[in-house]
Formats: C-alpha cells, sequence, structure tokens
C-alpha cells in the first residue's frame, strides 16, 4: 500500500512538472541559418549540379581505366580456354571412350 501512495506523489510530481513549460526563445532566423550551414556542409554545388566532395572527375576517370582494363584482362582470359569440342575429346581420351569399337563396352578381356 505504501508503494502505491509513493506511486501517486511521483505522478503528481510529474504532472505538475509538465504545467510549467515555457516557450524557448531563439533569435530570428535561427532555423534558417541551420539549415543553411548543414546543406552546405553535405553537398557542395558548382555550376547548379550537386556531386558529392570526394567524387571528382579525377577520380572518375581513374575508376573508368580501372574498369575497363578488369574487363580487357577478363576477355583475354576467357578466350585462351579450350573449346567444347577441344574438352570433350580430352575427357574421352582420359576414359578411352574415343574409339568406336563396341566390342570392348561388352566382353572385357
Amino acid at each position: 500500500m505504501e508503494r502505491n501512495k509513493n506511486i501517486d506523489h511521483l505522478v503528481e510530481e510529474t504532472l505538475d512538472s509538465a504545467s510549467s513549460i515555457q516557450e524557448a526563445k531563439t533569435p530570428p532566423f535561427f532555423k534558417d541559418k541551420v539549415l543553411r550551414k548543414v546543406s552546405q556542409t553535405t553537398i557542395e554545388k558548382e555550376d547548379g549540379v550537386p556531386y558529392v566532395n570526394w567524387l571528382t572527375p579525377a577520380y572518375q576517370i581513374a575508376i573508368l581505366i580501372i574498369l575497363v582494363v578488369i574487363n580487357a584482362i577478363t576477355l583475354f582470359s576467357t578466350t585462351k580456354e579450350p573449346s567444347y569440342v577441344e574438352n570433350v575429346e580430352d575427357f574421352a581420351k582420359t576414359y578411352g571412350i574415343l574409339e568406336p569399337d563396341m566390342d570392348t563396352y561388352f566382353y572385357q578381356d
């Protein structure tokens, strides 16, 4: 029972403190100044086109060159692989099924 009285007292104190809330006073155009600073630090504008600060044209060219080199390496490495027919012939030679002699399949000596 003692606990309920304590909780009721705490609830009353909380509600009383809420009634004393007052409006905060800010300088004129405070919101505009804050929003302007936030927008200037995140995105820079050059000639009306927004872009990320670190993705400059020099980095874009470097990334493009790296991608072209990787594509060229991939292209040349895939063209040097043996064809499907060569792979099948190698498989047949390995397992001895290249010869068309049907007797060897049915009669093993």
